[in-house]
């Protein structure tokens, strides 16, 4: 089956995302994105990648770049606006939203994913699949894990550390590798 250019662009984004969030913006860019939720929660994730992680790694900064983490919030709010419904909208509003210690909005973001079925995230148009669903939603709970964590609510945190454990010993893949580098104590 023939590829349309959208779906070219989106598996060229996807490839580099994690590694050049500005390569992957600006094939975004060149898609109609201006109405389509899900290019601009595209177009969010890489100023959010860019304002935390140094540039070309994975290595956290000490402080986020506040420039740009204006610019994910301005394009994670638009998409929001056009599909509030959207799992990795949430997972990236949720983000966007802990990173300004706005948690309450962040934590209902995640739990909004928690409640949703693995299924019903993949029969969404751009969705990657049902693992890549399984992931999202059990990467939430780990989002959960810590915002209760740094909010003192211990009992809450220690029962979403535990699902999203027990979400591991299934065989759900996550962003968190290796785990020990992402526990709190």
């Amino acid at each position: 089956m023939l590829m349309t250019k959208e779906e070219i662009i989106l598996n060229e984004y996807r490839d580099c995302v994690s590694t050049n969030p500005v390569i992957a913006r600006n094939l975004i860019r060149r898609l109609d994105y201006k109405n389509n939720y899900y290019l601009l929660q595209c177009i969010a994730q890489t100023y959010l990648d860019e304002s935390r992680f140094k540039e070309g790694s994975d290595v956290m900064r000490k402080r986020f770049v506040w420039r740009k983490w204006k610019m994910a919030e301005k394009y994670i709010i638009a998409s929001f606006t056009l599909n509030s419904e959207n799992a990795e909208v949430l997972y990236t509003m949720g983000e966007v939203r802990k990173l300004n210690y706005q948690d309450d909005i962040a934590i209902y973001c995640f739990e909004k994913i928690i409640k949703m079925r693995p299924r019903e995230i993949a029969q969404d148009k751009y969705s990657r699949g049902i693992d890549f669903a399984r992931e999202l939603i059990n990467d939430a709970k780990f989002e959960l894990y810590r915002l209760y964590h740094d909010n003192e609510h211990m009992n809450l945190s220690m029962q979403y550390l535990s699902m999203y454990k027990n979400g591991l010993k299934k065989g759900i893949t996550t962003i968190f590798t290796p785990i020990e580098r992402f526990l709190l104590d």
